[in-house]
């Protein structure tokens, strides 16, 4: 029975102040045009010098930066511009020879 009453009382208070902060902070918008992070673009490199040939490109770019997708696919997207590798039609990525 105390566990019931318990359960009654819960409450939750001040939630709209501590939500407060995520309306007015500031998304970073990424242009359609930023250019690759170079970093980024290196360890691409390396990856692909380094795995066995013919890897899919969700998974070097999950590789390369696993909780922001859009950084990995400008990596390997300027890996694929700079002529240093080749994307099939099936997805997969491999050094240009």
């Amino acid at each position: 029975m105390r566990r019931r009453q318990e359960a009654e009382e819960f409450r939750v208070t001040r939630v709209a102040q501590r939500l407060a902060a995520y309306e007015t902070s500031e998304i970073d918008v990424v242009a359609h045009g930023e250019v690759a992070d170079q970093e980024l673009v290196e360890r691409a490199a390396t990856l692909l010098a380094v795995m066995p040939r013919n890897q899919l490109r969700a998974t070097i770019e999950g590789l390369l930066s696993p909780n922001d997708h859009e950084r990995g696919r400008r990596a390997v997207d300027a890996l694929i511009d700079a002529a240093f590798a080749i994307e099939d039609e099936t997805g997969h990525i491999r050094k240009a020879d």
